[in-house]
């Protein structure tokens, strides 16, 4: 049943690519100013529920609600503003410098041509805590993937929107990068009350700063809910076809997955 106190929620949600529908029937529920993790085997339909939250796919039915209206009946310019989509990483060839790119993102939320100098303090503020401020001029083809990843995340961010939907943030990241950019998405729900909804890999690293973890298997959610309940050995047997032991953290006090093999 909907939740009137839900930022984002999926009812009944199917959707995919032409006749292939990926996710199937599915239903979620995503308080405000909360994390939530979305985790899965490959295939199992991570990516695609992302977008068809974005309305980056169509629902072949159901429906995606974003304050208990359906995106279907907001306009572009409103999912925008309110839905902030983590987008691929730039292309190598790409000849951007990183602060243009970030610029660039700020200009077209914001819907003008020239950067005032309190948003050119908002963007330096941003290439700080994403560890671009030495880079900020240097074009984005130059660079690595890594610092591709965190200027494609800063652009997102700088749009301040009211939801943001991530997938795999911390991809092409180093430890201490993953930890800056988990940290970083942590202080924005804190400051801003953003609702952050993210596909992440390691299951570790979703334990630790995730409120809500969702497992997901073959276009369906296999268990939703606070990590200690749903980062169980159980879980990951069925998701992840692995026999794992699942400790807890010493430093964080959240669940701590050690894989032993594969099963079957």
């Amino acid at each position: 049943m909907y939740q009137p106190e839900s930022k984002l929620a999926a009812q009944a949600l199917s959707a995919g690519y032409a006749a292939d529908k990926v996710i199937e029937n599915l239903d979620l529920e995503i308080s405000k100013g909360s994390v939530t993790a979305i985790i899965g085997a490959n295939g199992a339909g991570k990516t695609s529920l992302l977008k068809a939250l974005a309305r980056k796919i169509p629902a072949a039915s159901g429906a995606v609600l974003l304050d208990g209206v359906s995106i279907t009946s907001l306009t572009k310019t409103e999912i925008n503003k309110s839905i902030g989509f983590l987008g691929a990483i730039p292309a190598a060839k790409n000849l951007e410098t990183i602060f243009d790119l970030v610029a660039r993102s700020a200009m077209a939320a914001h819907q003008i041509s020239r950067i005032s100098p309190k948003l050119r303090e908002e963007i330096e503020m941003l290439l700080e805590r994403t560890s671009l401020t030495a880079v900020k001029a240097k074009k984005v083809g130059e660079l690595s993937s890594g610092y591709r990843q965190c200027a494609v995340i800063a652009a997102a961010l700088v749009k301040n929107p009211a939801v943001l939907l991530l997938d795999e943030p911390t991809s092409s990241l180093d430890y201490s990068h993953q930890l800056q950019v988990m940290n970083l998405l942590s202080s924005l729900r804190r400051e801003r009350g953003m609702t952050i909804v993210a596909v992440i890999h390691d299951l570790n690293l979703a334990a630790r700063f995730a409120d809500q973890i969702v497992v997901l298997k073959n276009g369906s959610i296999v268990a939703t809910g606070d990590p200690c309940d749903v980062i169980t050995p159980n879980n990951l047997a069925d998701a992840f076809n692995i026999l794992a032991r699942v400790i807890e953290d010493p430093v964080a006090k959240t669940p701590l997955v050690i894989p032993i093999r594969q099963l079957g």
